[in-house]
């Protein structure tokens, strides 16, 4: 989780005005729902949340640990399969890099505001900060999850012939895509963050999209109800 630094009041309202606005509403509906289909791959200590609010941050951690830790076959892993993992560890990298640029950015006008050296368009950039972060931060947490279960599940890509594993290396490597464009977007540079509001909305519906069809690999393990991490 991304650091909740202490704000003055006037740029609390806001950021908070801006996080009620449509598109950033309609992103939380999404999570809502894709997190709702993923509860039922989780393991049995974790199928009771209910939203990404529904466990403490340190329980998220534990989650994801614990899938982490599941026991994977590697020895003479068939081509597809490799091919799977290195675009999931492509993904996990780039989620990593926009945690740590926005760490970074957080700090430090966090800083510039206290001392008051904020220019007025750093000040308005920074409030569009705040209210993007506020999705930013529960969207990753979800991709990460979904890159955890379906690393478990990997091997389930036998299950899908030629077209269908083509059909799902394209899938990642949208996803892929959005967090290589997320890293550009929050990059101090650019601070483009009205724009990665707009870029998550459209990941999510292709992730929702994706998962109704049941086609991720979760859906194709023989364990349908929860991942077995023993």
């Amino acid at each position: 989780m991304w650091p909740v630094l202490p704000l003055p009041e006037e740029c609390c309202q806001e950021a908070g005005r801006s996080e009620g606005n449509s598109e950033a509403c309609a992103c939380n509906s999404l999570i809502s729902k894709i997190l709702c289909e993923l509860c039922h791959y989780l393991p049995a200590s974790a199928c009771a949340i209910n939203g990404l609010d529904g466990l403490p941050s340190e329980k998220w951690s534990q989650l994801l640990n614990e899938l982490c830790n599941t026991r994977i076959p590697t020895l003479f892993c068939p081509k597809i399969v490799l091919e799977v993992l290195v675009v999931l560890r492509g993904i996990s990298s780039q989620c990593q890099r926009v945690s740590d640029q926005v760490i970074a950015s957080l700090q430090l006008r966090h800083r510039q505001w206290v001392e008051h050296t904020l220019r007025s368009r750093q000040r308005q950039n920074y409030v569009r900060m705040l209210s993007s972060v506020g999705l930013l931060c529960p969207v990753l947490s979800l991709i990460l999850l979904l890159l955890a279960l379906e690393l478990v599940s990997v091997h389930a890509v036998h299950g899908k012939d030629a077209q269908e594993r083509q059909q799902y290396l394209r899938f990642l490597k949208l996803i892929l895509q959005y967090t290589e464009n997320l890293v550009a977007y929050t990059s101090r540079q650019k601070n483009k963050w009205n724009e990665a509001v707009s870029l998550t909305r459209a990941v999510l519906l292709r992730i929702w999209t994706f998962s109704e069809k049941k086609q991720m690999l979760i859906h194709l393990t023989k364990n349908t109800n929860k991942v077995d991490t023993g």
